[in-house]
């Protein structure tokens, strides 16, 4: 049977809440694509920003579901053109909030054909031929492959999460450290020794919303301190919009168990504290604040209480530590493995869209050719540097521009 695809206002929350909750049932969602995210986006967006259902049914039956919000972006960085993004609204103030392994929520067992049916249906059916995702699940990778074939422009950019397997670190007997490089390992036990002198390095993890808020509200004054020791101000600790959306998964989602506010204190004093999402077995890190200038040499809170992290989730029976994507070198330097993202734009094939790609290549291949130190195509990429506009894809509202 073929599925209907339809782009509808949304129903009641009530009514929308059982849809999702009984469809990511039956999905292989994230915690990012579950309603403990999802309902409170929605509850936090303005009504210039409401977006609009894009419901996938077989028969009766509900097998797809995703938000979407039609704004604007550009063509040649100029020429503005509509176009549709999922789960995100173009505008920096909610975006921040960083959505990661984002997707449309679909039935597992025909996930990939029901998936490809509410994109194409965006693409050809609505008037609007862009579509725009950050931060994608590594599916979408499939979808771009597949809507390429058809004459699909995609761009794409690939993203990798840092993962710790952690299955893999109960079947060691010294724990989760002897999987690290030497250098790592040599870090962590040396920082770890250090603050051990200073006091019991102890973990522990909100057991109410009440005392999780406590903690993540200790957690956002270390991490403004860090930022404001740069000179820069954080929009996790500034933004009232952050404010209000964490409140609000706290209150949705602790009962529940998908809430993890951890504090690792030496003796008395605060380390640091890190706030994840459970789902499913996967513990995500989203944020931290650490205290600096406990040791005088080897002070590494982030490396020990992330390690501390790791043997917790381990020792209660997680199955994986997600640092999310970030090319950060605590990162790799924490993993045991890495899964893959992407951030993708596809927009249908035109005249502009085509000459938008052929100044991009041109520029890409002026820049291989720079690094082949050639004195004509550093001639033509000072011509080329005056078109900026065909710089890999970033969507807007995260850098304030666009394609």
């Amino acid at each position: 049977m073929a599925f209907n695809i339809a782009l509808e206002s949304q129903p009641p929350p009530s009514t929308l809440a059982a849809w999702w909750r009984e469809l990511e049932s039956r999905a292989t969602a994230t915690f990012f694509t579950s309603w403990s995210w999802i309902g409170c986006w929605l509850n936090i967006l303005p009504s210039h920003l409401q977006p609009q259902l894009l419901i996938a049914r077989e028969g009766d039956i509900i097998v797809g579901l995703g938000l979407v919000i039609r704004g604007r972006s550009h063509l040649l960085r100029v020429i503005p053109v509509p176009c549709w993004r999922l789960h995100a609204t173009g505008e920096v103030e909610f975006d921040s909030l960083t959505i990661e392994y984002n997707g449309f929520l679909a039935e597992e067992s025909r996930a990939v054909p029901i998936k490809d049916a509410m994109l194409d249906f965006l693409l050809t059916r609505t008037g609007v031929s862009r579509f725009e995702i950050t931060k994608a699940e590594a599916r979408f990778a499939e979808l771009a492959a597949a809507h390429q074939q058809r004459g699909v422009l995609v761009r794409t950019a690939e993203l990798a999460s840092y993962i710790v397997d952690l299955n893999e670190v109960r079947q060691q007997a010294e724990g989760y450290i002897p999987l690290l490089s030497a250098n790592t390992r040599s870090q962590v036990r040396r920082s770890l020794s250090g603050y051990r002198k200073l006091g019991d390095v102890t973990l522990t993890q909100a057991g109410s919303a009440q005392e999780a808020k406590a903690f993540l509200n200790a957690l956002r004054a270390l991490h403004a301190q860090k930022w404001e020791e740069r000179g820069e101000e954080s929009a996790f600790v500034n933004s009232k919009v952050a404010e209000q959306f964490h409140d609000l998964v706290i209150n949705e989602a602790f009962d529940r168990g998908e809430i993890q506010l951890l504090r690792i204190l030496v003796g008395d004093t605060e380390l640091g504290y890190l706030y994840n999402f459970v789902h499913r077995g996967r513990v995500v890190f989203y944020q931290s604040g650490f205290r600096t200038g406990l040791l005088d040499k080897q002070d590494r809170p982030g490396l020990v209480c992330h390690a501390l992290a790791i043997e917790h989730n381990a020792q209660t029976g997680q199955h994986i530590y997600d640092f999310t994507a970030g090319d950060y070198r605590y990162k790799s330097s924490l993993a045991t493995g890495r899964e893959p993202q992407g951030t993708h734009v596809f927009q249908r094939d035109g005249v502009l869209p085509r000459l938008e790609e052929g100044l991009r290549s041109g520029k890409q291949w002026v820049n291989a050719m720079r690094n082949r130190s050639s004195v004509a195509a550093m001639l033509l990429l000072g011509v080329m540097s005056c078109l900026d506009l065909v710089d890999l894809y970033v969507p807007a509202g995260l850098i304030g521009s666009t394609w």
